[in-house]
């Protein structure tokens, strides 16, 4: 677990400056606990994509330090999840050679497999309104249920993404469109 906190550390703090706390090289938060799953993508052996997934049972980002962005009333159901943490890190999937290769499909194919195999129903998170369109192409389809800012002028949408047999045939169609070799056997998403 070190190198994922150590590559989101790199993605969040370095390269998107977000305001996370760094502690010994790692970004890691007070929802990184026992309550949380990660979902890992990783490439010959190298991480390349991950996300943590939390119910919405315990604890979650929404009702933290995100609950002042949106107006609404927020679940508490053993059924739904929160996706937070999702990143590719694009700068090691290009010098693998895989800049073509649909890995933020693949993990969002992952975490919905993940989401069936537990039995829940859909999962929340908070996007910008250019990953909502991401989520979109990779063929999800998904309710939004509220928008707010995180900042001045940066909209971000809070997101409702059901786990359906509609949406795993859609992400799995986007998958074998974009992918022109097995790759999908070569990217391994662990949990």
């Amino acid at each position: 677990m070190g190198n994922l906190f150590r590559l989101r550390k790199e993605v969040f703090a370095d390269r998107l400056d977000w305001r996370v706390i760094v502690n010994e090289g790692r970004e890691i938060d007070e929802y990184d606990n026992a309550s949380s799953t990660y979902l890992v993508g990783v490439y010959a052996g190298i991480p390349l994509a991950s996300l943590r997934l939390i119910n919405t049972l315990n604890p979650y980002m929404v009702e933290g330090p995100f609950r002042g962005f949106f107006d609404c009333t927020l679940p508490k159901d053993p059924l739904i999840a929160e996706s937070s943490r999702f990143f590719v890190d694009k700068t090691r999937s290009r010098a693998l050679g895989l800049s073509r290769a649909p890995i933020t499909e693949m993990l969002l194919l992952a975490m919905h497999d993940h989401a069936t195999r537990q039995g829940l129903r859909s999962i929340i998170t908070v996007v910008s309104q250019a990953m909502s369109r991401i989520v979109l192409r990779a063929g999800w389809l998904y309710e939004v249920l509220a928008t707010g800012e995180a900042s001045p002028g940066e909209k971000v949408l809070l997101l409702n993404m059901p786990v359906s047999s509609e949406n795993d045939k859609r992400l799995k169609e986007v998958i074998e469109s974009k992918s022109k070799q097995p790759l999908r056997k070569a990217l391994e998403i662990t949990c």
